[in-house]
């Protein structure tokens, strides 16, 4: 009994530490994309959407990716170019982007603000 426990213990340790780790990955590598006077990596959030019912065949879960930029707002082209800088850089850690997967996130959104988020995948 006390190897059960012992083992389940371990195991339950070793799947959190996963989850950190990847957590961690994103932290560092969405802190890196923008030198620190263009934007700044405020965190992600994970969003699951109530109006997917829990039998539909597509997964429920998104990630937010959220950046606040120094100067206050983007033109048009640099905003398409600071959304692309930030997906190709998810996209290029494909590690991350099987963890995602398989962890049932099936789209990943940037925002620069509160009121608009631009999607990735």
């Amino acid at each position: 009994m006390a190897h059960r426990n012992l083992l389940a213990s371990l195991l339950a340790t070793i799947v959190l530490s996963a989850t950190n780790a990847h957590a961690e990955n994103i932290d560092i590598l969405m802190s890196s994309v923008f030198p620190p006077d263009e934007a700044t990596y405020i965190g992600f959030e994970s969003v699951e959407r109530e109006d997917i019912p829990v039998s539909a065949a597509v997964e429920r879960k998104y990630l937010i990716v959220d950046f606040r930029l120094q100067s206050g707002q983007l033109q048009s082209e640099q905003l398409q170019a600071s959304v692309h800088k930030v997906c190709m850089t998810l996209l290029k850690d494909r590690d991350l982007i099987r963890h995602l997967s398989d962890s049932g996130y099936d789209m990943v959104s940037v925002a620069f603000d509160r009121r608009s988020q631009f999607d990735c995948l």
